[in-house]
């Protein structure tokens, strides 16, 4: 069972790796635009591409949204009320232990553990967690919303760009979708070098709230699979696509909240450590529910 996880997920985690030796050893990766090229071309033609060829209606297309909206709203609930309890500052950590790293770690991780046929469900998900981001992370850390944000969002605009294609039925010609494949097959391994490049330059400051930290860790990936398992039954998803969002809820922190917090002043230095201390939690929890859950 557990070579049946490690061996698919072990090119994420090579490339992953490589990601952050080439950030120690070179500059081939600091380049700021190769983070807006993945996400305005690579992503959103890789979203187009992959809900095109599964074919999936638009019924199962909001039957996603909505699980994952509802996913997210309950993980929000129950952290917003245990930050509450423990007097520690929403502002700093609601987004942190809310929104998963669905883009450059759990889409490719879904691919790995369930194949193709589930990367359009995958990027589905990752696209609320996306608009979440730049919603619930940038309001709350910010103190203010900008709508405008949203009017940028380019996986956003592909998902709304897909549900009219297959609303009104309208196939793409074959030169068409050859170039959203081609488009969008440099996004996953380019990626997961991203992801390892802002692990190899996290820098982690002094503290003494390692044991909060631990336990906020633990927290992001085991609360969210719980929550995506009760949302998965009350929606009566099917197998592949009720294990790809459990495996996307149980993401560790994201890297975006990172950025976040540095633009908005946060808690730079502990949401460093929480996208570093939550990996290995989310890994186990993914390896628990691929055992428990996969549909293979």
């Amino acid at each position: 069972m557990l070579q049946a996880f490690l061996l698919p997920m072990l090119p994420v985690i090579l490339i992953a790796a490589l990601g952050a030796i080439l950030s120690r050893q070179t500059d081939w990766l600091n380049n700021p635009a190769l983070g807006t090229l993945v996400t305005n071309i690579g992503l959103p033609a890789l979203l187009i591409h992959s809900l095109l060829k599964m074919q999936i209606d638009l019924g199962g297309m909001g039957q996603l949204l909505a699980a994952m909206a509802s996913a997210l709203t309950l993980i929000a609930l129950v952290t917003w009320l245990l930050l509450w309890l423990t007097h520690l500052p929403v502002r700093d950590y609601l987004s942190v232990l809310t929104n998963p790293n669905t883009g450059n770690l759990g889409i490719p991780v879904v691919y790995a553990l369930l194949g193709e046929q589930a990367l359009a469900p995958a990027v589905v998900i990752s696209s609320v967690v996306t608009v979440s981001h730049f919603t619930l992370g940038v309001s709350v850390m910010s103190g203010r919303f900008k709508p405008r944000e949203m009017l940028r969002n380019m996986p956003a605009i592909a998902l709304l760009v897909s549900a009219l294609l297959i609303g009104f039925q309208i196939e793409l010609p074959a030169f068409a979708m050859r170039t959203l494949d081609l488009l969008g097959g440099f996004t996953l391994p380019v990626m997961l070098l991203l992801l390892g490049r802002s692990l190899g330059n996290l820098r982690l400051g002094h503290s003494t709230r390692w044991g909060r930290l631990l336990a906020m860790a633990l927290y992001r990936p085991v609360v969210g699979a719980l929550v995506a398992f009760l949302v998965t039954r009350l929606f009566g998803m099917a197998p592949l696509e009720s294990l790809t969002l459990m495996i996307q809820c149980a993401m560790p922190t994201a890297v975006i909240s990172y950025i976040l917090a540095t633009r908005y002043q946060g808690p730079v230095d502990d949401i460093a450590a929480l996208i570093i201390l939550s990996l290995p939690f989310s890994l186990a929890t993914v390896a628990l529910l691929n055992i428990l859950f996969s549909p293979v």
